[in-house]
């Protein structure tokens, strides 16, 4: 049996009162009296309940409707039903808004959404890190008027007029000049925008370096394969293979074939330092031992140069560490120091410790270097002078299997020089990394 709808009971009880009212009024005989009565009940009745409904309302404490009688019960519990169906639909559009701004924050580029004439509504924070913005206090703002690189603007322009750019923007970043970003621009609802930007410095770098690696790689090779290939086709020349000094020709073949294998033998001793992953705690060096060799390995090199070298090495100053990886960084060192200082100079080599680190130090008083190329003296195959460098057997990779050595032992290379005065290479290993060599004690 369904139930009477509300304006039906509402319409029910308008006639009794009224009945009831014209009754008593007929009754009395004020018919218009009573009824004017009725009337001012009925609108004090409503007016009490909309004032009710209406502070309920602007209410933030109550939560619940007020209680009542009749049409107006129903219209507090339906209003409040669909407060709380609202309440309800906040919650879950929050919850949403929430996952997208989760999922916005987590992403790894800086995204931007923009309004087709390039008003900003929204950034994630990795936007300011890449871009600059501000968040919110660019909220409505132009991205144009932010980011003013011709590239960024001809292709956003391209994208308003509904063109297909699938090609990506490279720009130098607005925070730091030094830096590259990537910007991508995507359709997004409602005629919108999603720009999106990564820093792409790192990975420019990365291949610019395998680019100068390659060529640099092939550079080397080329002189002594040229040379090679040079006195082979002389000898195979009958007009000219009896001209050809035989012990002129050999000995040059010899030399660019030993230049050629020390070359690929660097390569992978570089190669292999930098995919090694042993832990270094594992391997206690005795590093004095290997200075000893070291100084005689020195004495060989400077047997034509007259050099005066001096070891001052701590018999007792051991280190954990991998001693290949070690051995050549030292040799390294030490090697430059004596190539390339003039014949009859000054060299240091030191093994100390000092401000409880243990500190390798080689000095000596050759030409110096000049500051601009410093920084990039550790960079494969960089040379100060290419010539000078050839003629003495570098490879120019020396200095750059030092750095990943020391990287590998918790250490960098310092470098000091000055032109005229001499250079000074340094590196010190942290406490963690220093043994102590037991003295004997002595017999009773």
């Amino acid at each position: 049996m369904k139930q009477p709808t509300q304006y039906f009971n509402a319409l029910s009880r308008f006639v009794i009162l009224t009945s009831c009212a014209l009754f008593i009024g007929w009754l009395l005989d004020q018919i218009l009296l009573v009824f004017v009565i009725l009337m001012g009940g009925l609108f004090a009745w409503y007016s009490y309940n909309l004032i009710r409904l209406n502070e309920w309302l602007w209410s933030k404490k109550n939560l619940y409707p007020p209680s009542s009688s009749g049409i107006w019960s129903e219209a507090f519990d339906g209003i409040y039903r669909l407060q709380r169906k609202n309440r309800s639909r906040r919650k879950e559009l929050g919850q949403v808004l929430k996952r997208f701004r989760d999922g916005a924050e987590a992403l790894p580029d800086a995204a931007v959404v923009v309004q087709g004439n390039g008003q900003i509504l929204w950034c994630n924070k990795l936007a300011h890190h890449v871009f600059g913005l501000r968040w919110p206090e660019d909220n409505g703002l132009l991205i144009t008027n932010l980011l003013r690189h011709p590239n960024f603007i001809e292709q956003f322009n391209q994208q308003k007029l509904k063109q297909d750019v699938d090609e990506a923007v490279l720009m130098p970043s607005p925070i730091d000049r030094d830096s590259t970003i990537e910007i991508r621009m995507v359709p997004y609802a409602l005629g919108q925008l999603l720009i999106l930007g990564r820093d792409v410095t790192q990975m420019q770098r990365v291949n610019q370096m395998r680019k100068d690696f390659i060529a640099n790689v092939s550079h080397e090779l080329r002189t002594p394969l040229t040379v090679l290939q040079g006195y082979l086709e002389m000898m195979q020349d009958p007009d000219m293979g009896g001209t050809l000094p035989n012990s002129k020709a050999v000995g040059m073949m010899s030399d660019q074939c030993e230049r050629m294998f020390n070359l690929v033998n660097q390569l992978l001793v570089l190669s292999k330092i930098e995919v090694n992953r042993d832990n270094i705690f594992e391997y206690q060096v005795d590093v004095p031992a290997m200075m000893l060799v070291l100084e005689r390995e020195a004495e060989q090199l400077n047997f034509d140069r007259h050099h005066k070298i001096s070891f001052d090495i701590d018999q007792n100053l051991l280190l954990y560490g991998i001693e290949d990886e070690l051995r050549s960084a030292f040799t390294n060192l030490v090697k430059n120091a004596i190539r390339y200082t003039q014949n009859e100079g000054e060299v240091l080599v030191s093994w100390r410790e000092h401000n409880q680190q243990a500190c390798f130090k080689v000095t000596d008083n050759g030409d110096g270097i000049e500051e601009l190329h410093l920084n990039r003296l550790t960079e494969r195959f960089y040379r100060v002078d290419k010539a000078r460098s050839r003629s003495t057997g570098g490879s120019g990779l020396g200095l750059s299997i030092v750095k990943h050595v020391l990287a590998h032992h918790q250490s960098e290379l310092e470098i000091n020089s000055k032109v005229g005065e001499g250079s000074c290479f340094s590196f010190c290993f942290p406490t963690d990394l220093i043994v102590h060599r037991r003295k004997n004690k002595p017999a009773l």
